[in-house]
């Protein structure tokens, strides 16, 4: 990119903690300070990143798609102690080239991510580079690392169609519910909805889970909905309430939003303990979770002890390249999100909170659990949301399923869930069993 240019988006990137505008946009953006190879002066650069296992940060030489290294690769080469801004952090980090397999390993994740890194390689007529940052020991970013644990649980093509029989299964004729639908407490703030134990236990010793369905803000699916439940319920070790939150275009934002909150400030008054209660929310449910966790603590009120939200729409700019990068197998493109958050929100800013979760201080969260296929249209929604709630000093878990589709989850609602659902069950019993809310019996 030319110097000025550069410069520009440096200049904007950091009067706006790590937000761009123009072609960059809802890009994940980094600034790479280097030391001069030659100059000893350090050189400033916006570059584009992936997050990776262990805090790690990475980067691409590409130069635009030039026969050329670029000046920043020589330099790191040469001194590999780089300082890193990420918009709220700067990182003190050390640069290491990836070689061999591992470099193809994580290059054919950046093409995954965004294809123009391959045409960027086929243009160049080299090889690009894959450069690793990782947070130097004691300083503030190596603290930050452990605020976001990436995971790339493996999947096959078999996986993906034993998901897509499984949930097609399911829309034809869905399994009994095999729970106990006796409400654990007598009121859910005037909101309707459905009380599911799968796990035993009282709401108010045990906890509860609180369920926020999906379906574009519009839909509604009562016969599978409380299965979804049942299932978090074993998941989590307690019973969960499955929230009937009032849908748009009849109820636009805020009307979801606050009855979210409602159902949850019921559950504290009525003496369940806040640190034992987890919000759990797929799609845009999911969204809604986010949401409800901002205008909570901007309220005041006492945060739950953990939230997860499954392939979550975060931003409802609608700026995540991944809208774009469908190839017509998953459920949803970008024509479904444009309209759905248009019903939605009516008028309400797409860039502001809590609505839109990404645009809003994210700071004091909760541990979060975010969930996503590599193959759907809302995966950058997700990575971007972990990567701003990690940079906030939030404990995010972030699993990538690879191969799958938006709402892959919906699976294990089977009688018999395929393995890749039974995954997903165990890495979210195992994530609340690290949780403070873990100190709940999990059975």
């Amino acid at each position: 990119m030319p110097h000025d240019f550069n410069q520009q988006i440096i200049q904007e990137f950091r009067a706006n903690r790590g937000k761009v505008g123009g072609p960059f946009q809802g890009a994940r953006l980094l600034l790479l300070t280097t030391t001069g190879a030659r100059s000893g002066v350090p050189h400033t650069v916006p570059l584009g990143y992936l997050d990776d296992e262990g805090g790690r940060m990475l980067v691409i030489a590409s130069a635009g798609g030039s026969p050329r290294h670029p000046a920043w690769y020589h330099n790191v080469r040469a001194n590999p102690y780089v300082t890193v801004e990420t918009g709220v952090f700067t990182i003190e980090a050390e640069a290491a080239v990836v070689e061999g397999a591992e470099r193809e390993r994580l290059f054919a994740r950046a093409v995954e991510a965004d294809s123009g890194w391959a045409d960027y390689q086929t243009r160049s007529g080299r090889v690009l580079p894959v450069v690793a940052l990782t947070p130097r020991s004691g300083s503030e970013g190596h603290r930050r690392a452990g605020h976001l644990d990436v995971t790339r649980v493996p999947a096959t093509s078999d996986d993906r169609a034993a998901v897509t029989a499984s949930i097609r299964a399911l829309v034809t004729g869905p399994p009994a519910l095999a729970a106990d639908v006796t409400p654990a407490l007598p009121h859910t703030g005037g909101v309707p909805g459905r009380w599911v134990s799968a796990a035993g236990g009282s709401a108010t010793e045990d906890g509860v889970t609180l369920y926020v369905h999906g379906g574009g803000f519009e839909h509604t699916q009562p016969t599978l909905e409380p299965l979804m439940a049942c299932r978090l319920s074993q998941a989590t070790g307690r019973p969960a309430f499955k929230v009937d939150q009032r849908l748009a275009p009849a109820h636009p934002y805020p009307a979801a939003l606050d009855d979210v909150v409602a159902v949850y400030r019921s559950l504290l008054q009525q003496g369940v303990p806040a640190d034992r209660v987890i919000v759990c929310g797929e799609s845009s449910g999911g969204t809604l979770v986010l949401s409800a966790l901002l205008a909570l603590r901007q309220a005041g009120d006492p945060l739950p002890c953990a939230a997860v939200a499954i392939s979550p729409l975060t931003d409802l700019t609608l700026s995540s390249r991944s809208l774009d990068s469908g190839d017509g197998r998953d459920v949803i493109d970008r024509r479904v999100a444009e309209h759905v958050t248009a019903q939605y929100l009516a008028g309400a800013r797409a860039d502001q909170a809590p609505q839109s979760p990404l645009h809003g201080d994210l700071h004091g969260l909760p541990p979060l659990l975010l969930v996503a296929g590599t193959a759907e249209v809302l995966l950058d929604d997700t990575r971007r949301f972990a990567a701003a709630a990690s940079a906030a000093g939030v404990e995010v878990t972030l699993d990538l399923y690879e191969g799958m589709p938006h709402a892959f989850h919906a699976s294990v609602m089977a009688q018999d869930p395929p393995p890749i659902a039974v995954t997903f069950l165990r890495r979210l019993t195992g994530w609340v069993a690290g949780t403070r809310a873990g100190s709940t019996r999990l059975r």
